[in-house]
Parts: C-alpha cells; sequence; structure tokens
C-alpha cells in the first residue's frame, strides 16, 4: 500500500489506465487513479489481445492469468460471395515469431478484472470510482485539479504529472488544448449473444459482407458470440429491434445461424481522429485520448496499452529524478507514427470489408497484393511495430547485423530444461545489456567486465547486464549469467563470431546493438535517457 503522496494524477482505469498505473507503481511512482464510471464494466466492449501485447504481459508477469480467460484465435477468414470456401483469404497468425503465434479473445471485462486485482495484490492499490476530474490548472511545477468525490464535495489538489487515460472525448486533452482532428468513417453495432445453427469454425473471426452489409463473427470465452454489423445507412445498426436487423442482415448475407436473445448491444460511430500532440507540459494524453479508428483487425486496445508501456518507465524515471521531462517528448515522437500506422493498417482492412459501394470482388484484389497476409499479421499483432526512425545513436559505432535499434527485440529459448528464455532475463523494470561473447571470448568477457563497471558507476541500478554464456568464472553471479544451449539468440539477432552487445529498453525494444569493442559507447547512449 502506497502511503506519500500521488506523484501522477492517472484519469481513466480503462486498459490504458490500469497498464500506466501498474509501470508506474513497479517502479516505485506513486499514483491516484480515478474513474468516473459507477463501477467495473460489465460489458465485453473490446475482446482482442495481440501477441505484442502478450509479450508485453509475460513481462509484467501476468500473462498466466490472462491465458486463463481467454481463448485462442489463429486469425481471420474473409468470406468473399464469389469463392468457395477453400479460397477464401485468412490471415493466418500462427506463422508469426512469437510464442504467442495467435491472439486472443477475450472478455473486455474479463480482461480489466484481471488488471485490476493485479494492481490490488501487488500494490493494494484500485480505482476509485464514481471520482471524476472537474477542472485543471496547469503551472510550472505541478497541476492544480479539482476532483468531484462521490458525495459530490469537490477536493483541490496539486499533482506533478497528469496523465488523460478518459478516452475519446478526453478531459484532460481538452484542458491542455490539444487538437483532435478527424472524421467519421462508418457506423457500426455488435452484440454478445448466443446462436444456433453455427456452420462456419468458431475459432476463427469471420468476416461476411457483401456490396452493401458487413458482418463479423466469432466465439468468444463462454457462451456468448460476438457479432460486429455495419451498413452505410444506419438503418439497421440503429433499428430499435436490434435482434431482429442482426438477424435480417446475417441472412441477406447468406450467414444461416439464428440470432438469440442478446445480452449486451451498443451502436457507435467509427471515427478515424489522432491528437495534434500527446503532451502539453505536465499534462500528457494516452490511449484513446490520443487516437481513435476503425476497429478493423481488433488493434484498438493494444496500441492503446502500449501507449502506456512506453510512456510508464519514462514517466517513472522523470518523477524519481532520473530523467529530464525532455525524454517525455520521445513517447508522442516514438507512440504518435505507430498511432498513425495502426490507423491507416485499420482502414485498408476497413476498406476489404466495409468498403461500401465497392463491389466485394474488387475489394479482394487488395487480398491478393504481393505480401498482403504476412504485412497485415505483422502490423496487427503489433510485432512490426517500431521506433527506428526516431532513435539517436552515438558517432562512430560500427553497424552490426540482426535487428536493429529501436526495433521489437526477439524472444528466443535458451536452456531447454530447466526453461530460461530471452524474455525472462529481461523481466525486470530497467534496461537489460545482453553479452554475447564470440570466438575471442576472453578478450569479449573483460570487455563485457569494463562495460559492466562503466554502467554501474554512470547508471547505478538501472541496468542489468547479463552474460549469455557458459563461463561460471567470468565474474557475473548466478542472477546474471545463463548458457545458450540451443543457439536462437545467435539466430534471431544474426549473431556470429564476432559476438554482440546488445542493450535492450524497459519496453522490450533494441535501443542499441553493438559490436564488443564499442561497448563503451553504450554508456554514451543512455545519456539522452537518464540527467
Amino acid at each position: 500500500m502506497q502511503s506519500a503522496e500521488p506523484q501522477v494524477l492517472i484519469v481513466g482505469a480503462g486498459p490504458s489506465g490500469l497498464i500506466l498505473a501498474h509501470e508506474l507503481l513497479r517502479r516505485q511512482v506513486t499514483v491516484r487513479l480515478v474513474e468516473k464510471r459507477q463501477g467495473p464494466s460489465h460489458t465485453t466492449r473490446a475482446m482482442t489481445v495481440h501477441a505484442r501485447s502478450m509479450e508485453m504481459f509475460e513481462h509484467m508477469g501476468i500473462a498466466y492469468r490472462l491465458e486463463e480467460v481467454c481463448l485462442e484465435c489463429p486469425g481471420n477468414i474473409y468470406n468473399f460471395p464469389h469463392l468457395p470456401a477453400e479460397e477464401q483469404p485468412r490471415t493466418d497468425y500462427r506463422v508469426l515469431p512469437t510464442r504467442f503465434a495467435f491472439y486472443y479473445k477475450i472478455n473486455q471485462n474479463d480482461f480489466e478484472q484481471v488488471l485490476r486485482e493485479h494492481l490490488l495484490a501487488q500494490y493494494g492499490i484500485k480505482p476509485e470510482y464514481r471520482t471524476e476530474l472537474v477542472g485543471l490548472d496547469a503551472s510550472s511545477d505541478s497541476v492544480a485539479a479539482q476532483i468531484k468525490l462521490p458525495d459530490g464535495r469537490v477536493e483541490a489538489h496539486r499533482y506533478p504529472w497528469v496523465v488523460g487515460c478518459d478516452g475519446k472525448r478526453s478531459f484532460v486533452r481538452d484542458a491542455a488544448g490539444i487538437a483532435f482532428e478527424g472524421e467519421q468513417v462508418a457506423v457500426m453495432s455488435m452484440m454478445d449473444v448466443q446462436l444456433e445453427n453455427v456452420t462456419f469454425d468458431d475459432r476463427w473471426m469471420n468476416y461476411f459482407f457483401n456490396k452493401d452489409l458487413f458482418m463479423n463473427c466469432t466465439k468468444l470465452p463462454g457462451k456468448n458470440w460476438r457479432i460486429y454489423m455495419s451498413e452505410p445507412s444506419g438503418e439497421y445498426v440503429y433499428a430499435s429491434d436490434q435482434r431482429a436487423a442482426f438477424q435480417e442482415v446475417a441472412d441477406k448475407i447468406g450467414i444461416g445461424f439464428k440470432v438469440g436473445e442478446p445480452e449486451w448491444v451498443t451502436a457507435w460511430e467509427i471515427h478515424n481522429n489522432i491528437a495534434e500532440r500527446y503532451r502539453n507540459g505536465r499534462l500528457v494524453i494516452c490511449g484513446d485520448a490520443s487516437h481513435i479508428h476503425s476497429p478493423s483487425g481488433g488493434q484498438g486496445m493494444n496500441g492503446c496499452m502500449q501507449d502506456a508501456f512506453n510512456l510508464g518507465w519514462k514517466l517513472a524515471a522523470v518523477c524519481q529524478g532520473r530523467a529530464d521531462a525532455a525524454i517525455l517528448d520521445s513517447y508522442e515522437k516514438e507512440r504518435k507514427p505507430i498511432g498513425e500506422q495502426i490507423s491507416e493498417g485499420a482502414m485498408a482492412t476497413h476498406h476489404i470489408v466495409m468498403g461500401f459501394g465497392d463491389e466485394p470482388k474488387e475489394r479482394w484484389k487488395q487480398t491478393q497484393e504481393p505480401g498482403w497476409e504476412a504485412r497485415t499479421i505483422h502490423l496487427v499483432s503489433g510485432l512490426s511495430h517500431n521506433y527506428s526512425d526516431n532513435v539517436v545513436l552515438p558517432d562512430g559505432i560500427a553497424e552490426v547485423a540482426g535487428p536493429k535499434a529501436g526495433a521489437r527485440a526477439p524472444d528466443a529459448m535458451l536452456v531447454r530444461e530447466p526453461q530460461k528464455r530471452v524474455y525472462d532475463v529481461l523481466r525486470h523494470p530497467g534496461f537489460t545489456l545482453l553479452i554475447v561473447p564470440g570466438e575471442e571470448k576472453q578478450v569479449h568477457l573483460e570487455l563485457a567486465r569494463s562495460v559492466r563497471s562503466n554502467l554501474e558507476e554512470h547508471y547505478p541500478g538501472q541496468i542489468s547486464v547479463c552474460l549469455i554464456a557458459d563461463d561460471k568464472d567470468a565474474g557475473f553471479d548466478f542472477d546474471h549469467i545463463v548458457s545458450d544451449e540451443t543457439g536462437e539468440i545467435r539466430e534471431r539477432y544474426e549473431i556470429r563470431e564476432e559476438g554482440r552487445f546488445v542493450l535492450v529498453r524497459p519496453d522490450l525494444y533494441i535501443g542499441l546493438s553493438v559490436l564488443p569493442e564499442d561497448g563503451m559507447s553504450i554508456s554514451t547512449y543512455l545519456e539522452q535517457w537518464f540527467a
């Protein structure tokens, strides 16, 4: 249970707010988490968790619990009316280079409950419901916040930082004067319901459509199915009898199932918006407050959570006085392009399944473009997201093969029994330096010890240095040495006889990858993050 005054006020206790709270709390930064809703949501809403998010949850130590409340989904089937079943295009996630080569279907209410339970169990923190931010005034050294409590009283507090994880109608974004430009691209309704006479494979997400109607359907954990429906007029989306409307659309498309009595149904306008910027002084926005787009592909919640994962370690370093506030500028520089990529990718899929007015045969051509499936699954899963265009590297270092600075750090099996993976080595709140010696092992080990001493002197407690080799007398303790019995790390990082020093950021992206003789450049690289 935290006792000190909160350093960060987080507004909104959806997935982004919960992830941000976790990332700050595990770095000993105190938070207050307020939510104007009456209580925890009991409805599904978002329902997909992709591979990169599962790698994040494994890093946080809660992947195992999510796996207990999810269903695996191999991918998406695009049911074009002019094609037989065996020729339908699909995006099959089972080929992805990750331990999570699929995506999970999950009820968002169950998902958020797992996050809340983890926050309460680990840190004694839970959201304050029926508690609403009603006023903000940011000065140079703190933010004055007026907060309306459940009994109606309004309290005044000051916080060093306020982060708006408060959705598309963000109070924090408006108070910060940040524009949120965009346009409406469609209307949609969705339903959680039991079905009869289902004839298609319920493991997959199935897209059905014709020239003017769209519906997709998949089995959720539990008894219900999730159905989305869209059409250009709004006649069906906003019909008073939604059960009848969904049934009529399903019949017109020719899906063949019988719609039961819905447990939950909602309709909304789909907008494609992105914030002009992600921060104004001590006011920061995150998740849906910074970007919203078509739900096609199921990327929305995942992108929002990755925003929080990027922001968390940086804001923690600022709060603890280990970094200048200027590093928060990198949050927008890195995440806004990703938000734009997600939006573009979602709209590409949106046009395939909801390109109303265009014949499906014309839309099908997009799925036949070279590399379409591979590009789609790597983008939607989050594995292709990277910050390579924004990296700042030291001068004079030699270029190396393998994943570049700013790219996702690949996982790899190191020891099969008892199992040890690269991601196990990375599971802590700071940077990790992976030392993989080459043929000149003794020279590289001496360089490794020198680099470790330099990092301990200049960045005490911030960098964990791990030797990937079987050298028990090399001067690394049991927690910082792992044998490489499989060779997977050398394959996935393209490490040859020259060896490699790989610095991995706290959010599982490569900060720097260098030859052992360039190892001292790591300290120079870190100057951009730490004061």
